[in-house]
């Protein structure tokens, strides 16, 4: 049994929970609470159990896979040690992902170790080649269209691939789903872009607007918390752009919806059917209409 859960008076037991379930949920969000981030090293440390003496394990974690694993370990230990047995097995097998899931979103793990990933060889290339100037090297200018017009296509036909796909590449898709509604894109790099992955610009002739997107590429069941809202109006203000768009292969909590509804001129929420939607209207060549 772990002593990571002491810390009552902040996490409380959910009525509807069986006690091993609650007890799974606490572990793993206490654990959770420890995160710390070096940006430097671009590693977390989180306390993960304890020793033989009891004394509290604190751990180094170079990827979010290593993370959720301990993560997961820890919440199904709890879960074994208050589930009830029969003939030597749990008669409730383990189930902690959700838990996992939640707690690693509201920390930002995978948001933290995507931000410190160093760039692959066809980053490094756009950043030589298509800077953009009047940013001083913080955006890329890109044309995705035909590089991305034949995974589009695919992807309309398979949505549920999207999850398959790597942060990065759901960023460029994102961008070219805005390109093809008439939006000049500048995609982020990648790495401390400011809590920005696209900037989307639609210009008349009365002026221009721009829009900020921020792109989550994540499970079906791991939802965007109301943190990510408020972030993002932050950066919305901070800009001074029109408006702002979450868009992610997830959905939103209820908390996030709501917060939206306050911000509902400047944020914008765009979870899964919006993008299987966008995917079947993405124009198809030779195709009209």
């Amino acid at each position: 049994m772990s002593d990571l859960d002491d810390d009552e008076d902040v996490i409380e037991f959910d009525e509807s929970e069986m006690s091993w379930a609650a007890h799974a949920r606490r572990a793993i969000e206490s654990a959770a609470a420890t995160i710390e981030k070096d940006e430097v090293r671009g590693v977390i440390y989180m306390q993960s159990g304890e020793d033989q003496r009891f004394l509290p394990v604190h751990e180094e974690f170079d990827s979010w896979e290593n993370v959720r694993h301990a993560l997961v370990h820890l919440g199904e230990s709890e879960w074994v040690n208050y589930a009830p047995f029969d003939g030597g097995e749990p008669v409730f097998h383990p189930s902690v992902d959700g838990f996992v899931e939640d707690a690693m979103s509201r920390h930002g793990v995978e948001d933290f170790f995507e931000s410190v990933r160093p760039p692959d060889e066809g980053d490094e290339l756009a950043d030589a080649h298509d800077l953009v100037a009047r940013r001083a090297g913080l955006a890329v200018q890109i044309d995705v269209g035909e590089i991305n017009a034949e995974l589009v296509r695919y992807l309309a036909d398979n949505p549920e691939q999207m999850y398959e796909l790597n942060p990065r590449k759901f960023e460029e898709l994102v961008a070219e789903l805005f390109r093809a509604k008439g939006y000049e894109i500048e995609l982020g790099r990648g790495r401390k872009d400011g809590g920005v992955d696209i900037r989307a610009f639609l210009r008349n002739d009365i002026g221009a607007l721009l829009t900020l997107v921020q792109c989550k590429r994540y499970g079906p069941h791991r939802k965007i918390n109301v943190d990510v809202v408020r972030q993002l109006h932050g950066v919305v203000n901070r800009d001074n752009a029109s408006a702002g768009v979450i868009v992610t292969t997830s959905t939103f909590t209820r908390d996030a919806r709501s917060e939206q509804q306050r911000f509902e001129h400047r944020i914008q929420l765009a979870e899964y059917s919006h993008l299987a939607k966008w995917l079947r209207e993405y124009p198809q060549p030779g195709k009209s209409g």
